[in-house]
């Protein structure tokens, strides 16, 4: 049987929207592999690897493999973020870029702006992120996007794709390089310009940001958290998570609660230091 023409179409879900402030160099960490960033004022730079494309306020873009590309202010900027994600395959993973968006679709971003997705409004209404996603992903799509903005390089996106789909996994800088047909020094070369991180801090960084979730919206124990993360012991877990938070597990989770999930989660980093380790929290204002 031949699919019917609404599977084809894209479907979108929201799990966190915020607006924040990145001062000038400030990079913008996403928390989750994909990402929908708008301009409010000043300008920020997006690309990968030596390629960047200036975004000034009005302009849009979603990022498919969001944490491949480097976002940072170019002066003192406020930007709209949502943890945007396409929850049903159809169309292109290439990244959109959408200039003027703001004024195209006044209607949907003054939505996001005044009713921003919260896990309060996700438990009051449960089908706002679906709603929201949807809205939001297809008016991206209904604006002929801007072409010009690279795909991140082919043997990163291999890699990190393994990362992202199976974190938990004990792998080893040569069994990565293997999956992707080139070699070690190769492959960290090619990570790093693209990313500024080695392919075992960016595993790193997506098995904290996991258990981030996990702490966040439940009761599970540290050491729970901690094997389903790919960490052989609670011990291991903890000094990971200080390492790129500062904080503790148990500290983090109850700072946390209370808060949304975009502001509980550092989206910034010092602009002198952009290594996990340099992040700092910056929640809605």
């Amino acid at each position: 049987m031949s699919p019917s023409r609404d599977d084809q179409v894209p479907r979108w879900r929201i799990e966190g929207s915020a607006s924040i402030d990145v001062p000038a160099g400030g990079p913008v960490l996403p928390r989750r592999s994909s990402l929908w960033i708008l301009v409010r004022s000043g300008s920020i730079g997006l690309g990968c690897g030596c390629a960047q494309l200036e975004l000034e306020a009005g302009d849009a873009a979603y990022l498919h493999r969001a944490r491949l590309h480097r976002i940072t202010a170019l002066t003192d900027a406020r930007v709209d973020l949502a943890d945007l994600r396409r929850v049903q395959a159809g169309g292109s993973d290439r990244p959109l870029v959408v200039r003027g968006f703001a004024d195209r679709q006044s209607g949907v971003v003054s939505l996001l702006s005044q009713c921003p997705v919260t896990p309060q409004l996700r438990i009051s209404r449960p089908g706002v992120a679906d709603a929201y996603g949807d809205l939001l992903g297809s008016a991206m799509l209904s604006e002929s996007p801007v072409a010009g903005l690279p795909r991140p390089d082919a043997v990163v996106r291999t890699v990190a794709a393994l990362l992202e789909d199976s974190p938990h996994r004990p792998w080893t800088l040569a069994e990565l390089a293997a999956a992707a047909h080139v070699g070690t020094t190769a492959l960290v070369d090619r990570f790093r310009r693209e990313t500024g991180l080695a392919p075992m801090q960016y595993l790193r960084r997506v098995r904290i940001e996991r258990a981030m979730d996990e702490l966040h919206r439940g009761d599970r124990p540290v050491a729970a958290i901690a094997r389903d993360a790919g960490y052989g012991s609670a011990e291991a877990f903890v000094r990971a998570f200080r390492a790129l938070t500062g904080s503790t597990p148990g500290r983090w989770r109850q700072s946390a609660r209370g808060r949304t999930r975009m502001e509980a989660y550092p989206m910034t980093a010092s602009p002198a230091n952009t290594a996990p380790r340099a992040m700092v929290a910056a929640g809605p204002r």
